[in-house]
């Protein structure tokens, strides 16, 4: 079984050691897997502001979480799509990683103009424009049917990203639904 089923799984079932214990050990094999760092970097980001945990381990779920970032931010910090997920993952709780809202910003912006045909990346676009203005409206309305359409592609890059993607997916979704006048 791959790791990120394996890691599904624990999520699923909230079984936060274990989850964390098989990241690191990913992590320290593969050193270089973005993906391992995306994973991790939500895991620690949603337990830390979303989930039930023993109050004792608060220090060393934010002690790890700042750890992966500040490690992955540093190998990663020039590709599109760690800098979209972890940007994502940062607007939770930015102080957890050490950075503020500028940077999580920053990090969106930045892979905005190394993909900027990226229709997932996109979102940041689309989210931030004026509405009250027809073209912008007319804008994010398209890109809102693309969000839902049946094959989406984006839905489709979202699926394979584990809790972070099903997470995205459902405040696109959502958001959505919500500009199309469904919710």
């Amino acid at each position: 079984m791959s790791w990120q089923k394996q890691f599904r799984e624990l999520e699923l079932k909230k079984q936060w050691e274990p989850a964390i214990e098989l990241m690191i050990g990913v992590i320290n094999l593969n050193p270089d897997d973005m993906d391992a760092y995306i994973y991790m970097n939500f895991l620690l980001m949603n337990l830390l502001v979303e989930e039930e945990y023993d109050d004792n381990k608060h220090n060393y779920y934010k002690t790890l979480a700042k750890k992966y970032f500040d490690e992955s931010y540093a190998k990663f910090s020039n590709h599109a799509e760690y800098l979209f997920f972890t940007a994502t993952t940062a607007v939770m709780s930015e102080w957890f990683f050490g950075i503020d809202v500028k940077d999580y910003e920053e990090m969106f912006q930045k892979a905005m103009l190394l993909e900027p045909n990226n229709l997932l990346y996109q979102r940041i676009y689309y989210m931030d424009l004026d509405k009250t203005i027809p073209s912008n409206k007319k804008g994010a309305m398209e890109y809102a049917k693309k969000v839902l359409a049946k094959d989406s592609p984006i839905q489709k890059a979202l699926k394979i990203k584990g809790a972070v993607g099903a997470y995205l997916l459902e405040l696109m979704t959502n958001s959505s639904l919500e500009m199309l006048g469904m919710k």
